[in-house]
């Protein structure tokens, strides 16, 4: 495990009336994308800090309740230690803002409350993490390695973070990296530059680099979102031509149905009217036209006229008051049969002489008593 310290400037700070305790809120501790790291050698590395790493779980939880420093300890802050360097704590709100890991805090030390009074109101955050060789690229920018495991260990309020140091450029604390400078014989100037809406500390020699570094970003920020703008349209348009694919594959279907189904009903009347049925049919047919002929007359159109139509008119045509709508096929049948039959019936004897009923007043007693079909 590596120990890193990312600095953020304070903001928002506001003080307790009756503890005189300072509090600060909403601060900036650590941003997903790629930022340079100076090596123990010098050298410049570009380190990764990754949506998967920097914004899990573990790694937004390990801000919560962690001890404020004045400056950071030579030492990573523990219970056996925190008696010599606590002068604060983080609050337990740990969150996460668009990319960027945030958290309030409490300073309860005068001494340090009275430095900040003064002006040193910068925050430097101290966390271990695993850095693993990997090269890539995250938003356009390529990486040497990637952060993995990040924990968050403590808070320390320094003077200046180091140079080409924010919490948008992350790398050691600017007293450790000065103080390594110091030794051989040097020390880096700085300048400040205009970085994401930010004024950000860099390294002079490196102010021209950062400038293009974030005008390169800004560029691909815009091409990223034209892309995906790009990408939801596509997926709108694919969306709706499933749907139109859906509902011609459901037409699809509802004609095959009616197609099998005629084809059933196709079978169906072969067989009914196969051999002996057929003739069977023909020759009912043909019985009952030649019994109500008579009574519809020569102009009257058999053609795609069913059985049941041929009884109801041959009624109608007997008895145009009669109304025989919602009536059963057996009341129908029964009536047509009673009908012709009264039609034709003799003439009756009796005493007085003989008579033969008229047509209407056969019918009228049909009507009258139904035969018992009612």
């Amino acid at each position: 495990m590596l120990t890193r310290y990312d600095t953020a400037p304070i903001n928002r700070i506001t003080q307790d009336a009756q503890t005189g305790f300072v509090h600060i809120t909403n601060v900036p501790i650590a941003i997903v994308g790629v930022f340079p790291y100076m090596k123990a050698d010098g050298s410049v590395e570009m380190e990764a800090k990754l949506p998967t790493e920097l914004l899990s779980e573990g790694t937004v939880s390990s801000a919560n309740s962690k001890p404020i420093t004045d400056n950071h300890p030579d030492e990573l802050v523990t219970q056996v230690n925190a008696r010599n360097y606590m002068k604060g704590f983080t609050a337990t709100n740990a969150h996460v803002e668009n990319d960027t890991l945030k958290v309030d805090m409490t300073i309860t030390d005068k001494s340090l409350i009275d430095e900040i009074n003064k002006g040193k109101q910068e925050l430097s955050i101290g966390f271990e993490t695993e850095v693993v060789p990997k090269k890539g690229e995250y938003k356009g920018v390529a990486y040497d390695s990637v952060q993995r495991n990040i924990q968050i260990n403590h808070v320390a309020v320094v003077e200046q973070g180091r140079a080409g140091h924010s919490v948008r450029l992350l790398g050691d604390s600017a007293e450790m990296i000065e103080q390594d400078v110091q030794k051989k014989g040097k020390r880096m100037d700085t300048t400040k530059v205009r970085l994401d809406g930010a004024d950000v500390t860099v390294a002079t020699s490196d102010a021209d680099k950062i400038i293009k570094l974030d005008a390169d970003n800004a560029d691909k920020a815009k091409k990223i979102a034209e892309l995906e703008a790009q990408i939801e349209e596509k997926k709108k348009e694919l969306d709706e031509l499933k749907g139109e694919a859906e509902e011609e594959k459901k037409n699809a279907d509802e004609a095959q149905a009616k197609a099998d189904a005629a084809e059933k009903e196709l079978d169906s009347l072969k067989k009914e009217y196969s051999g002996d049925a057929m003739q069977k049919a023909v020759n009912d047919r043909l019985n009952l036209v030649g019994k109500v002929k008579p009574y519809l007359g020569d102009s009257y159109d058999f053609n795609g006229k069913t059985d049941k139509q041929l009884k109801l008119d041959t009624i109608t045509a007997l008895d145009s008051s009669i109304d025989l709508k919602d009536k059963s096929d057996d009341y129908i049948n029964a009536y047509f049969d009673a009908a012709l039959q009264a039609k034709n019936a003799p003439r009756v004897n009796g005493y007085g002489g003989s008579e033969v009923k008229s047509d209407k007043s056969v019918i009228d007693e049909l009507r009258d008593s139904r035969y018992n079909f009612a």
